[in-house]
């Protein structure tokens, strides 16, 4: 579904990533982990069109997805929820997810999906006509996924989905990550700093080091890796 190669990404002078090369494939939760500054976002970034590479290229489903504008890459299928959670905090719940459905045509088809989204988070559904600044930051963030998945996409891009969340929400919304992942078929690629908890949910796994991909396996053998495990998991 998603193919990844020899992608260069500079802030100006400061390479940020060095020739990564990465795939999803269709129906996988894939998991990017690393230390801050290691190229994650700016992964994610590059893939749905936020930043442009110097070098290399991105593919969905074999098309070239450079120079997409940001609409049409919604249509051809993919959601990018960033670091932040970056909601309409003075919109009611209702209007932050039926935002997320703005290329879609008909009323019926949006009232359609607002259901299902409702469906994989009824805590939304009981706060429908708040504001999202009213909402808790587990709930932000649930809001924050809810609205990408409105647009229906089958490659949802998920930045830091547990940053600033107490561990029983963080536990939450991994299972809600998996659950769409499992119940909509969604293909998710996972930039999380929880590495434990990232592989624990994804399928695969890669370390960026520097800007670079140091390790690429199943997602239980880096879980066994001493590498992975010294550097990431606090064990020796």
């Amino acid at each position: 579904m998603l193919v990844v190669e020899d992608l260069v990404v500079a802030y100006g002078a400061v390479v940020a990533l060095h020739g990564v090369s990465l795939e999803a494939k269709q129906g996988e939760i894939v998991t990017l982990i690393g230390a801050n500054g290691a190229g994650k976002s700016t992964t994610l970034r590059a893939v749905s069109g936020m930043v442009a590479p110097r070098r290399g290229s991105v593919r969905l489903d074999g098309r070239e997805v450079g120079g997409v504008p940001a609409h049409r890459l919604v249509r051809r299928g993919l959601a990018h929820v960033p670091e932040g959670r970056r909601i309409f905090t003075g919109l009611s719940v209702r209007e932050n997810l039926e935002l997320g459905a703005y290329t879609v045509r008909g009323r019926a088809e949006v009232a359609a999906r607002l259901e299902r989204v409702l469906a994989l988070f009824p805590r939304l559904a009981e706060r429908i006509a708040q504001s999202g600044g009213t909402l808790s930051g587990g709930e932000q963030q649930m809001l924050a996924i809810g609205r990408a998945m409105m647009a229906r996409p089958r490659l949802l891009l998920l930045d830091e989905p547990s940053l600033g969340l107490a561990p029983l929400l963080v536990r939450e919304i991994f299972r809600e990550i998996a659950r769409i992942n499992r119940e909509e078929g969604t293909t998710i690629l996972l930039v999380e700093q929880n590495a434990h908890l990232a592989l624990s949910t994804a399928h695969r796994g890669y370390v960026l080091e520097t800007g670079r991909v140091a390790l690429a396996d199943a997602a239980p053998a880096l879980l066994e890796s001493p590498r992975v495990r010294a550097a990431y998991l606090g064990a020796t």
